[in-house]
């Protein structure tokens, strides 16, 4: 139920009413009656700065029960309160981490803290001393300095050591590149999580918890499959925000979480998530630039939104052609509900546009 402030005209009205209500006897005998309308009149002012003042108030007291709840408060409010009281607190900006292929023609340890660059702005470091043999190429993890996408590097990227060691002949990120790096938690990401513990409190290792525990660590979808790698197992199939996969560095660092909150008993296994693209053939009747780009954004919104293991339908989909672009359009496939397997979750890769037959 919502609060309907009155305008601050509404106020001078009612102020005006009640005043001109009152009538009051002179020391002449004469009656006086106070008329706040009159122009250029003391009422007249202290109806507006009434008017002004009591506004102010009632904006300060729906703004403070906004505050007082989980769903409207802000981050510059109360958020924060809400959160510390919940035990939910909002994930910090992270750094980047991964491995880099190091090639060497002569036997070369590496220490922790060792520097490698790409353009000379950011630097990653090396987290684990590593020896390298001479003829070979080892992986060594490394994470970025500093926090944000700026240190998410792809695969195949070209690196330096800031100091060149004797010996290191090429140093490339690998195949699963630089990942993890992100900016501060968004609000609304925090404020969902925390709606969710209110709803799911600790359980000592509840299907539940464990969805938790995985976004508190980062991952941005879940699926916890009770008995995934066989009787008295727990799988938890995860993906990150975009949704992309996430590389081994990361599903370790989630894992590791949940290690320090599990259950002593509990054989939970945290397990890459597998992406799969979609493509629906659609056609347009209108056709338009506009309406392709909207059921473009809103499809690539729809697809991760059903999660991991979701199932996936066709009504769904129709529903999204008719928001954006009314009745008129075909969804020539799919034509059938889609079931996905429980470490699977759904991407669009593209629209096939067909023209009107």
């Amino acid at each position: 139920m919502s609060w309907a402030i009155p305008t601050t005209r509404t106020l001078a009205q009612r102020l005006a009413a009640s005043m001109l209500a009152q009538q009051f006897t002179a020391a002449d005998g004469t009656t006086v009656r106070l008329d706040p309308n009159a122009p250029h009149t003391l009422e007249n002012v202290l109806g507006v700065v009434w008017a002004l003042a009591l506004s102010e108030v009632y904006s300060a007291v729906r703004d403070q029960l906004l505050e007082m709840m989980v769903t409207t408060a802000t981050v510059n409010g109360l958020l924060p309160q809400h959160a510390e009281m919940w035990g939910v607190p909002r994930n910090p900006a992270t750094s980047a981490v991964g491995n880099v292929l190091i090639t060497a023609s002569s036997d070369v340890t590496l220490p922790i803290g060792t520097a490698i660059v790409s353009d000379g702005s950011l630097q990653w470091l090396v987290v684990t001393a590593t020896t390298i043999l001479s003829g070979t190429t080892a992986p060594v993890p490394v994470q970025a300095n500093t926090t944000g996408t700026i240190g998410n590097l792809a695969a195949g990227t070209d690196l330096t050591l800031v100091s060149p060691v004797a010996g290191v002949t090429s140093v490339v990120v690998d195949d699963q590149g630089l990942a993890g790096g992100a900016e501060i938690e968004a609000a609304e990401n925090w404020r969902e999580r925390i709606i969710d513990r209110i709803r799911n409190p600790p359980a000592g290792g509840s299907a539940a918890d464990y969805e938790q525990w995985s976004r508190d660590a980062g991952a941005q979808y879940v699926n916890v499959v009770p008995g995934a790698l066989g009787l008295g197992t727990v799988g938890i199939y995860v993906a990150m925000a975009g949704p992309t996969v996430p590389t081994a560095a990361q599903v370790a660092q989630i894992q590791s979480y949940i290690d320090s909150l599990r259950p002593v008993r509990g054989n939970a296994t945290v397990i890459a998530a597998v992406l799969v693209p979609h493509t629906p053939v659609i056609m347009l009747n209108p056709d338009t630039a506009s309406a392709r780009t909207r059921i473009t954004q809103e499809l690539a919104s729809y697809y991760p939104s059903k999660g991991i293991a979701a199932r996936l339908y066709v009504a769904e989909i129709i529903s999204v052609l008719a928001t954006v672009n009314g009745v008129g359009n075909d969804l020539l496939s799919p034509t059938e509900d889609e079931q996905l397997a429980q470490n699977q979750i759904a991407i669009l890769s593209g629209v096939d546009w067909r023209p009107l037959s």
